[in-house]
């Protein structure tokens, strides 16, 4: 996202439901070790939910380097000592063009707000950037994270099945394509 509209979303502290608190602002390139950090710790039969994007030190390197892309709009939730508990993205290729959208979170930050705040605080600003629709596929297996997209306002407006990727030594999956206006 480019820097000047960066700073009308200025950093958010946002206290959580177990009492700790963590400080929503936006990706930068330097955050590549840390964000790397955040991918390595997902547990191997968690993956899955994230395919087709890698979760490897490489791709939080490049991710990190889009900080300023003015068509990517990526959140940080850090943590203490300069650790990433969660983040959420969002992308498009142009103003009115299809958009792609992700999140993670640590375990540990599950289950206590994180990902509601990300997600809220990426509405807010897609209302100014981005395309008017933001869209997103997730399988039905991740229930977590159907149930939170849900409450968020996304609606199912497709079903289908995830396509096998023998590279990584996954099989196909149901899965369900969401979609929520933005404005």
């Amino acid at each position: 996202m480019r820097t000047e509209d960066q700073v009308k979303f200025p950093p958010q502290s946002v206290p959580l439901k177990d009492g700790r608190t963590v400080t929503l602002r936006f990706l930068r390139e330097a955050d590549a070790e840390a964000l790397g950090d955040l991918y390595e710790s997902v547990p191997r039969e968690d993956t899955r939910f994230y395919l087709p994007h890698d979760l490897t030190r490489a791709a939080a390197a490049k991710k990190a380097g889009r900080a300023g892309d003015p068509c990517f709009v990526c959140l940080v939730a850090e943590a203490p000592n300069d650790v990433i508990a969660g983040y959420a993205w969002y992308q498009w290729k142009a103003a009115d063009d299809e958009s792609g959208f992700g999140i993670c979170i640590r375990r540990g930050w599950q289950s206590i707000g994180l990902g509601g705040a990300l997600m809220s605080r990426l509405l807010e600003i897609a209302v100014t950037v981005g395309p008017p629709v933001m869209k997103l596929s997730v399988q039905h297996a991740n229930t977590r994270a159907v149930a939170l997209y849900r409450r968020m306002g996304f609606e199912v407006v497709r079903e289908g099945v995830r396509e096998r990727d023998e590279e990584r030594g996954f099989d196909e999956e149901p899965q369900y394509w969401m979609e929520r206006k933005i404005r």
